[in-house]
């Protein structure tokens, strides 16, 4: 049981000794600084503290606070800090996380543009393609419209040869009626000649 006590004491001393430097870099005391360098919990003095040490503190501070399991006992070292340091401490998280926030819309923006570029060259080509697919169409259109165009003129045609044909047949009986008629009138004459001349000898 003794170095469970044990344990949270020093964990709250960690906490309480963070807690009071963090103020102290804050508040710029240097008088505070100095007193808390001879302690057990010497972190530094403020006036010298980098970017490195604050960070350094920040992560004792998380640590002490993993290390306090009672609410109580962290509501009560939150209510013994100061106001200004409490403050500072939310406007520097805070301003962090807007800082975050920004680069992660300033990012979800880039590719809000890139994609309604992107989008934009997409409907570029879709309304080429139709517009081509369109000139394909008449295109066909019109080749459909010569076919019918001629197919009708070949039928045309095929009716007129088709009507000369008749008429050549026909010209052709005709003109071998009036050859057998003659012929005939021929023979007739023949006939009648051959009959007069017996009619008439002696």
């Amino acid at each position: 049981m003794l170095p469970a006590i044990t344990m949270e004491t020093e964990a709250s001393h960690m906490l309480e000794a963070a807690l009071e430097q963090m103020d102290d870099i804050i508040a710029g005391s240097k008088a505070a600084a100095g007193e808390f360098c001879n302690s057990v919990y010497d972190l530094g003095s403020p006036v010298s503290v980098g970017p490195l040490h604050v960070v350094h503190l920040a992560e004792e501070l998380k640590l002490a606070l993993e290390l306090q399991p009672n609410q109580e006992e962290r509501g009560g070292l939150r209510a013994q800090l100061h106001a200004d340091t409490a403050r500072a401490l939310m406007d520097w998280l805070q301003s962090g996380n807007v800082s975050v926030l920004t680069d992660q819309v300033e990012a979800q923006g880039e590719k809000i543009r890139d994609l309604e570029s992107s989008l934009e060259e997409h409907r570029q080509k879709l309304a080429s393609t139709e517009e081509m697919l369109q000139q394909e169409l008449v295109s066909r259109t019109s080749l459909e419209t010569q076919k019918l165009d001629l197919m009708d003129e070949v039928s045309y045609l095929k009716l007129k040869l088709t009507e000369v044909g008749m008429d050549e047949k026909d010209g052709d009986d005709a003109r071998v009626q009036d050859s057998a008629d003659a012929k005939q009138n021929k023979a007739e004459v023949g006939t009648a000649a051959t009959s007069l001349k017996q009619d008439f000898s002696p």
